[in-house]
């Protein structure tokens, strides 16, 4: 016997010019949270500005490794930090 689960839904606003954005946000970069749902783009982006902006560009986990693997100086990481969360 097949049982039908509930499921919730989870979306995020991309541009209709990426079809495909948000399954693959969803399956690539978005973890699981503890109440079994995945990360929004904020959580993930950890877009949530704090008073030190050197602070923000740390604690953000998807520029960190950009950061890291292109030799990003402050001024590009900065730059890359904006687009991402624009």
């Amino acid at each position: 016997m097949v049982q039908e689960l509930e499921r919730k839904r989870q979306g995020a606003t991309f541009p209709e010019s990426a079809p495909a954005a948000n399954p693959v946000f969803f399956r690539t970069y978005s973890r699981r949270t503890e109440d079994g749902l995945r990360e929004s783009y904020d959580q993930v982006c950890d877009s949530v500005r704090v008073a030190s902006r050197r602070e923000a560009l740390r604690r953000n986990r998807t520029l960190k490794g950009l950061v890291e693997l292109g030799k990003l100086t402050r001024e590009e990481a900065a730059i890359s930090d904006k687009m991402q969360c624009n």
